[in-house]
């Protein structure tokens, strides 16, 4: 038994009996405790997802403790090789961590809280569902009560959908990928969701905001962008450092008096504007939304932002 078998046994005791609470069988494992076994190893019901990272001390991979890696996994969890995916994670570029880089579709349903979700372990750099947001997607369930809610970048939904579990009158969703947006409408009927009520708008997400009417307002609006994006379906190209201020600045126009904006992001050098600071009640809440099988604490930053002359939640 190796160093690293040892590390996810004692993982697994730890979060055993928090997932079994929360309840949730969708959980990271693993998540490069140990600078030789460089990967992260997500759980998804019986199946496992590995990252490899490249070791920043050698040009290539050591394949060495990779096998150890695989070895331990497997006997860990008494899973084979057919349960065990691989992806490769290097510096992304654009939104080439939402390509299609394969065709197999493994997928299977996952539970987070109440809700059940559907995600695909083979085809896509990501699964279709963010481990390290499960507390944000907690929060937003929490405070969408009787509240209109707007849920930008959706990706598959799954925001929306504890939006909608937590009770909020409506609410709108908007990505420019239609396959994510069918995704997301599978989400919402694998819940008994009724679609009609909840609209799934495919829609380059800033032009949409620049045409959205000033009359139209949400009580509470969802904000994670992508670092950068230059996807030939967009109007020149997104950083969320540089355009940031004017994002959160339209957002904020659309939020009621009394509304919140919870705004995330995970580029690690972002640093939130003066600008933003100045104009709006900020309330930093990143440790909050950090869940506990996520050992780096980097994986994602989050605000909430109010208007000053109201309040918050």
């Amino acid at each position: 038994m190796n160093s690293f078998t040892n590390r996810v046994r004692k993982n697994l005791r730890s979060l055993k009996g928090w997932a079994e609470k929360y309840p949730c069988d969708a959980f990271r494992v693993y998540d490069r405790d140990i600078p030789e076994f460089a990967v992260s190893v997500d759980y998804y019901a019986g199946a496992l997802v590995i990252y490899r990272y490249f070791n920043r001390q050698f040009e290539e991979r050591d394949e060495l403790h990779f096998v150890a890696v695989l070895d331990g996994l497997k006997e860990v969890f008494g899973v084979g090789s057919e349960q065990i995916f691989v992806k490769e994670r290097a510096r992304q570029k654009g939104l080439s961590q939402y390509q299609r880089v394969d065709s197999t579709e493994q997928r299977r349903q996952v539970q987070e809280g109440p809700l059940r979700f559907i995600v695909n372990l083979s085809d896509y750099l990501d699964t279709g569902l963010f481990l390290d947001h499960r507390s944000s997607r907690q929060w937003v369930r929490e405070n969408s009560a009787r509240k209109r809610v707007l849920n930008l970048f959706c990706y598959t939904g799954a925001v929306s959908a504890h939006a909608i579990s937590g009770g909020a009158d409506s609410v709108v969703s908007v990505d420019l990928s239609a396959t994510y947006l069918d995704w997301a409408a599978e989400n919402f009927a694998l819940n008994g969701f009724d679609a009609s009520r909840h609209p799934l708008i495919r829609a380059d997400v800033l032009r949409w905001l620049e045409e959205l009417p000033d009359s139209i307002k949400f009580d509470l609006i969802f904000l994670d962008p992508p670092s950068f994006s230059n996807s030939k379906k967009m109007d020149g190209t997104f950083d969320v450092q540089r355009d940031h201020e004017w994002l959160i600045d339209i957002c904020m126009s659309h939020l009621n008096p009394q509304g919140v904006l919870f705004f995330s992001n995970n580029l690690r050098s972002f640093k939130l504007s003066d600008k933003v600071t100045n104009q709006s009640a900020v309330q930093d809440i990143t440790r909050r939304t950090l869940p506990p099988d996520f050992r780096n604490e980097l994986i994602h930053r989050a605000w909430l932002l109010t208007h000053k002359q109201g309040g918050g939640t």
